[in-house]
């Protein structure tokens, strides 16, 4: 019995989340800047692009959002050379890359044609590279480094309207840049100056440590 009346009273309220809810939805380019440990052996900036769905977006009711965000950023292709510094034909290394999930916790103003925020997320990031060396004459030599770290953190954001009623959020489509500081436990990757070549066979170093980046995030939520 007890158990029946937990889960009615569960299903109520998500049917009264479902009734105030206002789902939305954003899409942004991003940039990922290496600090404190991640900075010491990498100092390129990764670019790449982020997706957010709020199940329910902060209202009048509810002073808060929570959805999902997933992103991706890549640190692009770095060619390599042959010991002799001799260029090689098939040559390229895509390292490091982040693919993130998160849970997203987002605290902003329900109304208004200009709203700051503040958020947090947790979650994790599986990090991977793919390097595939050799030449044409020859079957090219491949590795794969990849593993897991989770990775959490906070930002603070402007929303700014571009189209629709300030007040009334359904159909609106607002300008956002956030700022975020994630921060990761340790995980380990390729360093990807050490790669060489060598009788056919890839030779390279793994670093251990923290990932913890700065992102700048811009583009576009749309309130459904």
């Amino acid at each position: 019995m007890i158990k029946r009346l937990q889960f009615f009273a569960i299903f109520l309220l998500l049917i009264k989340l479902q009734l105030i809810a206002q789902p939305s939805a954003s899409l942004y380019f991003t940039t990922a800047i290496p600090v404190d440990d991640y900075s010491n052996f990498s100092s390129e900036v990764g670019f790449g692009g982020t997706m957010e769905l709020f199940l329910f977006s902060p209202s009048e009711k509810i002073p808060y959002g929570f959805g999902i965000n997933l992103s991706y950023v890549g640190y692009g292709i770095h060619f390599l050379k042959a010991p002799d510094s001799e260029d090689l034909d098939m040559s390229f290394n895509k390292a490091n890359n982040f693919a993130s999930t998160h849970i997203l916790f987002q605290i902003a103003p329900y109304s208004g044609s200009v709203r700051p925020y503040f958020e947090t997320l947790f979650g994790g990031t599986y990090i991977f590279s793919r390097t595939e060396l050799g030449y044409t004459y020859q079957h090219p030599a491949t590795l794969w480094i990849d593993d897991w770290a989770w990775s959490y953190g906070g930002g603070v954001g402007l929303k700014l309207l571009a189209h629709g009623d300030p007040f009334f959020n359904h159909g609106s489509v607002y300008l956002d840049l956030k700022v975020r500081y994630l921060m990761s436990t340790e995980t380990t990757y390729l360093d990807r100056n050490t790669v060489a070549y060598y009788d056919g066979a890839i030779e390279y170093n793994l670093i251990k440590s923290k990932t913890d980046m700065l992102t700048v995030s811009l583009g576009l939520f749309f309130y459904f």
